[in-house]
């Protein structure tokens, strides 16, 4: 999905939006960097849509090595599940787990953004379909660290 499918109003446009400034501030005078670093993410600039957001931390190569440090309130109201604290292999069944360490490894090996529109994926929470984006982060070594996901029910928007 591209971005330009994603509705201004959703938070998914927001955080891209956000991101795009991020690099643009990362720019040198030969070529921009194609991942802003984590200690550049600013929270606060993104205030309006903490809600939507979970912050993953890149630990090792596999679904037990991705750990979901913040999730936001309307995702666990979406989801009907706080998996805060947990690695994707705790948080989700194994098919399901590894389908989204795919796309999150996807993300950090191209280093650039992907934005998805699906279903929640939890059978009782199917009926509810979500927009998704995910940012990659890289430390100071420029290895992508950390992943902000943006997941927002396709009804919501923000002001």
């Amino acid at each position: 999905m591209d971005l330009t499918d994603i509705p201004e109003s959703s938070p998914v446009y927001f955080m891209a939006t956000y991101f795009t400034t991020l690099l643009s501030a990362e720019k040198s005078e030969s070529e921009p960097l194609s991942v802003p670093f984590w200690t550049d993410f600013d929270p606060i600039a993104i205030r309006k849509i903490l809600p939507w957001t979970m912050v993953m931390e890149r630990n090792g190569p596999s679904p037990e090595g991705h750990v979901i440090k913040l999730e936001g309130q309307r995702i666990v109201e979406a989801s009907g599940v706080n998996t805060m604290g947990k690695s994707l292999a705790e948080a989700f069944d194994p098919e399901m787990a590894n389908a989204k360490w795919e796309e999150m490894e996807m993300v950090a090996q191209k280093r650039c953004p992907s934005f998805t529109l699906s279903p929640v994926p939890r059978a009782e929470r199917a009926f509810i379909d979500i927009y998704r984006g995910c940012f990659p982060f890289c430390d100071v070594d420029g290895n992508v660290n950390r992943l902000v996901v943006i997941v927002a029910p396709v009804d919501d928007k923000i002001s």
